[in-house]
Formats: structure tokens, C-alpha cells, sequence
């Protein structure tokens, strides 16, 4: 009888000392992230008609594909993840009956906290943005049938007689040309910037023509934003940081980034801001936040942030 106790007593143990190896030994399928994390903030969007799309899956995965964090978005079509800033990630986003879209991300530094109005568009399974190669053949269709049919009599009005005949084409086409308008890189206004004291923003939308110091008419909308936050902020004073990747001569790329937010601190002073709120800096290629061997990480690299020094 003593030696059946030890034995059960034993055999607990062993058992006990099981359990953390079982845990251990479960599919790495999603990393809890720590805290002190950044966060991601956006929507969801149909890519043809901008709604909203409540239930869509926002997934934040690393190189390797592990799932770092998800959300499901809310019935406004908006997420908000916790990341890592200091670490790359591919975002996918997949919704029912929409394809799913990946693209890469990354902080402009691991000081970082907040990445906000990102906005994303999904497309139907059974629909695609209309190219180039698709418009063609509409437009040839509505021409052919504006025109008079050739069976008709040559007196007989044109104008009274071609709408019963061509308004289904017609109610077709209006139908699949607009989206040839709704890019949302040209309507997208970013968020109002909100941004405390000694935390660094990047301004993802002021983008810049490549290799030269001059705003994409898409920058607009951002530099509106930037001039209100330093005018509703009347004691606020913020420095401006350009970066760019290493492509090119390195001293070339130093000038061309302080170039670049020298441009948006004119804008600024031409609009009422006092120049003595507003510090340039432009550091090249000396920090990067991606890898530079691939243009889809080296985008990532040309950036403008800014940090609030006073408030």
C-alpha cells in the first residue's frame, strides 16, 4: 500500500509538470502585443460606393505571416489595432463577398503612438475598379445606341423616340462609370491631427513627387489639417521631420529632405503661422523604419512626422 501512494503522488507530479509544455505546444497563431503599444486607426470601405463595411476582419501579421492582433470593424466601419511601433507588419483585410487586400505598414519610429485615418478599400469578388481597357467597350456601347436606328424612317424624331429604346444601356453605363471617379486618394480628408506634447505623428498624405521638393495635389487636405492644429494650438510649436530612402546620392537626399518640410513650414508662415513655431529638420536616409532592398518597404521610408516640442 505504501508503494501504490508513492506511486500516484509521483505520477501527479509528472502530470502537473505537463500542463506549461501542452500550452507551449499550441499553433502559434496570434501574439498577444505588450503594453505601452501603438495604435492603428481607420476604416473600412467599399472600394465603389465608399460605404462602410461593419464585419470586415482587420488582421496586423509579420513578415512570416503570424497574426500578431485582428479586429472585427465596428457597424461604422471603423477599427483600431494595437501594434508594436517598433516592428513591420502586413495588413490584411478580408470581408464576405469582398477580395482580401495586404499591405505593408510600419511606425516612422518605435516613439510613435498613433497612426490614425488610414482608410481601406475593398473590392466585390465579381467587380473590379474600372481600367482603362474596360471603359472602352461602354463608351462604345452608348454610342451605338444614342444613334438613330438605321430601321427607322429618317423623319421621325430622334429625340422622342431614342429614350425607350436605349434607357437600359444608358441606366447600365451610369452605373459603372462613376467609380472611375471615386478614388479615395483624391477626395480622403485626414482626420483633425490631435498630438500631445513630445509624441511624434507621422503625416502620412503629405506626399511628394519623386526626387524633387514639391507637394501631389493629394497633400492639400493634410496641409489644411496641419494649419489648423497650429491654429486652434495658438502656443503650440512643433518640429518637422523629412526623411527619404537610400536611393540616390546621401547628400542629395539630405538636402531634398529638408527641402521638402521647408516647403510645408512656407505653407504654414504664408497662412499666418509664426515661423518661429515651426523647426526643420531633414535627416536623408539615416532612419529608416523599413527595409530599403524593395520599393513596397522603401515607400514606407519617405515620410514627413511631426513632434509637438511645446503646447
Amino acid at each position: 500500500m505504501k508503494w501504490t501512494k508513492y506511486i500516484v503522488i509521483f505520477g501527479g507530479l509528472c502530470l502537473s509538470n505537463l500542463g506549461p509544455s501542452v500550452g507551449l505546444a499550441q499553433p502559434k497563431h496570434q501574439v498577444a502585443p505588450p503594453d505601452g503599444t501603438a495604435s492603428l486607426e481607420g476604416t473600412v470601405q467599399d472600394g465603389q460606393t465608399q460605404k462602410s463595411i461593419a464585419g470586415a476582419i482587420v488582421m496586423a501579421k509579420n513578415q512570416a505571416g503570424v497574426i500578431y492582433t485582428q479586429q472585427v470593424t465596428n457597424a461604422d466601419g471603423s477599427f483600431q489595432l494595437k501594434l508594436d511601433p517598433k516592428l513591420p507588419y502586413i495588413i490584411s483585410t478580408k470581408a464576405e463577398g469582398y477580395g482580401t487586400t495586404d499591405e505593408q505598414l510600419a511606425f516612422t519610429s518605435g516613439s510613435t503612438n498613433r497612426l490614425f485615418g488610414k482608410t481601406i478599400l475593398l473590392f466585390r469578388i465579381n467587380s473590379k475598379p474600372v481600367s482603362t481597357t474596360t471603359a472602352s467597350p461602354v463608351h462604345a456601347t452608348t454610342s451605338t445606341v444614342v444613334s438613330p436606328p438605321p430601321a427607322r424612317p429618317a423623319t421621325t424624331p430622334p429625340v422622342s423616340e431614342q429614350p425607350a429604346v436605349s434607357n437600359t444601356s444608358v441606366v447600365q453605363t451610369s452605373r459603372v462609370t462613376p467609380p472611375k471617379t471615386l478614388d479615395a486618394k483624391v477626395v480622403y480628408t485626414p482626420p483633425p491631427i490631435v498630438a500631445a506634447a513630445g509624441k511624434t505623428t507621422q503625416l502620412q498624405a503629405l506626399q511628394f513627387v519623386q526626387s524633387k521638393a514639391e507637394l501631389l495635389p493629394d497633400a492639400q487636405p493634410a496641409l489644411d489639417q496641419l494649419l489648423a492644429f497650429m491654429r486652434d494650438h495658438a502656443t503650440a510649436e512643433i518640429e518637422l521631420a523629412g526623411h527619404t530612402d537610400n536611393q540616390g546620392d546621401f547628400d542629395e537626399n539630405l538636402k531634398l529632405s529638408k527641402q521638402r518640410v521647408e516647403l510645408v513650414k512656407d505653407y504654414l508662415v504664408k497662412n499666418g503661422i509664426a515661423a518661429n513655431r515651426v523647426t526643420t529638420r531633414g535627416y536623408g536616409p539615416t532612419r529608416p523604419i523599413a527595409s530599403n532592398n524593395s520599393e513596397n518597404t522603401r515607400k514606407l521610408n519617405r515620410r514627413v512626422e511631426m513632434t509637438v516640442l511645446k503646447e
